[in-house]
């Protein structure tokens, strides 16, 4: 839905009008196609599937907690308990996420890539 709201906010921007039903259906249309197009073109992607998820992780364990701390100061908090966890845990996170990406790579770098374009097997 986000890439929907997306595409939809993107041709509002353009074109100073709602979207209407027929555009709503066919944006919806087109990003489906596109997404079964590289489904189809690059059967390799479950192979990258561990580096694509370790890379996107930080935005849900540590990103919330590091953007809490940018916006609240330390002297802000009545106490630096609250700051100090989430602190803790953004680094924490990032820490974690940095050690599934060198694992990823570990294990791409073992198992090698398979990369059959058109040619599922």
């Amino acid at each position: 839905m986000p890439v929907f709201d997306n595409l939809e906010l993107r041709f509002v921007s353009l074109k100073n009008k709602p979207c209407s039903r027929l555009v709503r259906v066919c944006l919806r249309l087109f990003f489906g196609g596109l997404t079964f197009f590289i489904a189809v073109a690059f059967p390799f992607l479950p192979s990258l599937a561990l580096v694509i998820g370790a890379v996107a992780l930080p935005v849900t364990l540590a990103y919330p907690c590091l953007m809490w701390i940018s916006m609240k100061k330390k002297q802000d908090c009545e106490s630096g308990a609250v700051w100090s966890l989430n602190l803790l845990l953004g680094s924490l996170g990032m820490a974690l996420c940095v050690l599934l990406v060198v694992a990823a790579v570990w294990s791409l770098a073992n198992n090698g890539l398979h990369a059959n374009f058109f040619k599922p097997e």
